[in-house]
């Protein structure tokens, strides 16, 4: 491989590959199919960043032994920019839509409030919601939606080929833009977009084929966007998502498991906990600014053994009141965390460094971000 620049700020580097591998792994296949589409692609993971580009470790089918392929860079701006303009690109190319997850609707037949500010909306689907649920999350449209009659074929291909052609003006817009315009621009997209967790699903009769029906809690705060659409939703509204992606915890099933939620992620981490595999009890950290909060988790069953740690602070103050916590557990082998964006950067940090838990074992996450005074909703 040729000699590229390397990345200076190495936790930096090491969060966006942790962050891409584990959360984006579509991403990543949609850029290794771009330089190698006559082959088929089993999976792809990123190896390592530099300055001018992405290297790629490429599984291929058994009878094609697997490669390291180098993506050069196509923009200027964010790590992070560069590597999803890659896969945004790629995507496109190859004829498939930006969102190729689909829409999701949903019927609220129920709401209320089962903290002080967290509130459950009971939601009927017309098609299957996922059997395993624990941090499975909807990216929401912030609107009610109106029914209408179905669409003939020819219009719905209509709509998708028009779909397709501006999904390539947008590819090129992120690609002639400014770092800074591009920030706006996807800004500007998702800004009547909030993702929301399914707490549970089930089938809603003995002849449901498929789970129908499910919670969604969301926690409000203050008079954010999200917030007053959730309290503005009522009993027979129909709600739309735009895409949907499952969590991935699959290495808590083994090793001493360290847990960590704000209210944003209860509904997550209470999945996680109903349905616990693994033969060690969990240590779990819980987070609220207010004590009322906390009894979210007073009906939750916890794994025989647990120990919970609780605490009661200002988003700002969550780094040093976790890590003090955390400093006082002995043993810790895998985490699986979610609260405020620099809190959790800060934590993973420690975590990595000092505790030496890397890669997958290390699902540390921001749900949300202090400076935008949102928290998720």
């Amino acid at each position: 491989m040729n000699s590229y620049s390397l990345i200076t700020d190495i936790d930096q580097k090491i969060d966006i590959i942790d962050h891409v591998n584990q959360d984006h792994p579509e991403e990543v296949l949609a850029i290794a199919k771009s330089q190698h589409s006559e082959e088929e692609i089993l999976s792809a993971k990123i190896l390592d960043i530099f300055q001018e580009g992405v290297l790629l470790h490429i599984q291929f089918n058994i009878k094609t032994p697997p490669k390291e392929t180098f993506f050069p860079f196509q923009i200027e701006g964010s790590l992070e920019d560069k590597i999803f303009y890659l896969a945004y690109a790629a995507t496109v190319k190859q004829g498939r839509n930006l969102t190729s997850t689909g829409k999701h609707f949903f019927e609220v037949i129920n709401k209320q409030y089962i903290t002080t500010n967290i509130i459950r909306l009971t939601v009927k689907s017309t098609t299957p919601l996922p059997e395993y649920y624990p941090g499975y999350a909807y990216a929401f449209l912030l609107k009610t939606i109106k029914k209408h009659s179905n669409e003939s074929t020819t219009k719905v291909r209509k709509k998708y080929r028009v779909k397709n052609l501006l999904d390539r003006f947008f590819i090129w817009l992120m690609k002639h833009l400014s770092s800074k315009n591009r920030k706006k621009l996807l800004k500007g997209a998702n800004k009547n977009v909030r993702p929301y967790t399914l707490r549970k699903t089930w089938k809603s009769s003995d002849q449901a084929t498929f789970s129908d029906q499910g919670h969604i809690d969301i926690y409000t705060h203050n008079d954010t966007l999200g917030s007053q659409w959730a309290k503005g939703l009522s009993n027979g509204d129909l709600i739309m998502s735009r895409s949907e992606s499952a969590d991935k915890h699959s290495h808590l099933i083994e090793g001493q498991a360290l847990l960590i939620a704000d209210e944003t992620a209860y509904p997550a981490i209470a999945g996680i906990i109903e349905e616990w595999q693994n033969p060690l009890p969990p240590q779990i950290i819980i987070i609220s600014s207010e004590v009322c909060e906390q009894d979210y988790f007073k009906n939750i069953t916890l794994p025989a053994g647990s120990q919970i740690h609780k605490i009661i602070c200002l988003p700002k103050h969550q780094t040093n009141e976790v890590l003090s916590v955390i400093m006082r557990i002995e043993n810790i082998d895998v985490v699986w965390a979610a609260l405020e964006g620099e809190s959790a950067k800060r934590i993973r940090h420690h975590l990595r460094n000092e505790r030496k838990i890397l890669g997958k074992n290390n699902h540390t996450r921001a749900y949300w971000k202090i400076k935008s005074n949102r928290k998720s909703a």
